[in-house]
């Protein structure tokens, strides 16, 4: 096996085993056997569990970031923004299932989790995307001012749950569908 896709490999078995099993639920021997690999090489590769968790987040977490990044710029169309941020979470979460479940429980892990800290800055930047484009937005909405965080976080966590639907393949998005979640939730957030 080629050094270069022992390392893909290592970094795709552990993405499906977190995914199924949780970060804390795996070990690095479940990982090597799974991948056909011994301990030294995925020492060799990312140190430890953590290491292999960080290079997860800068691979797949760094693809989520970047298209949140192009999405979630205010162009004075709040509607237009909330749309196309669920957008492209639902389809990262149907194009990286295994990723995109493995996201959502790590999001909410507990704070002395081990996985917590090594995941924290993907969180921090990605909740600060959905953050930055409401505070954007409040200079148009005033009923938002002063609760902008509180909305990105309530909006950011309903993506990732109906993200995850779509990871899971329990639910499948239309325009329609996608039009009244989005229009369902604005008019919580006007009234």
């Amino acid at each position: 096996m080629a050094n270069g896709n022992s390392r893909d490999i290592i970094l795709n078995t552990a993405v499906a085993l977190f995914a199924r099993k949780g970060y804390e639920g795996v070990g690095v021997q479940e990982i090597c056997a799974a991948a056909g690999i011994t301990k030294p090489t995925l020492y060799y590769f990312f140190r430890n569990k953590q290491g292999l968790l960080a290079a997860i987040a800068d691979s797949w977490g760094a693809e989520l970031a970047g298209r949140l990044e192009g999405v979630l710029v205010y162009r004075h169309d709040f509607i237009k923004g909330l749309t196309d941020s669920l957008c492209a979470e639902l389809d990262f979460a149907a194009e990286h299932p295994d990723f995109f479940m493995l996201h959502c429980v790590l999001l909410n892990a507990p704070e002395n989790a081990g996985c917590k800290s090594v995941y924290a800055p993907l969180a921090q930047k990605i909740q600060g995307l959905y953050t930055g484009f409401f505070m954007r937005s409040a200079a148009e909405f005033g009923n938002m001012r002063g609760k902008e965080e509180l909305y990105a976080l309530l909006y950011h966590n309903r993506v990732c749950s109906l993200a995850a639907l779509r990871a899971l393949g329990r639910m499948e998005f239309s325009d329609e569908s996608i039009y009244r979640i989005v229009h369902s939730f604005v008019y919580g957030v006007a009234n």
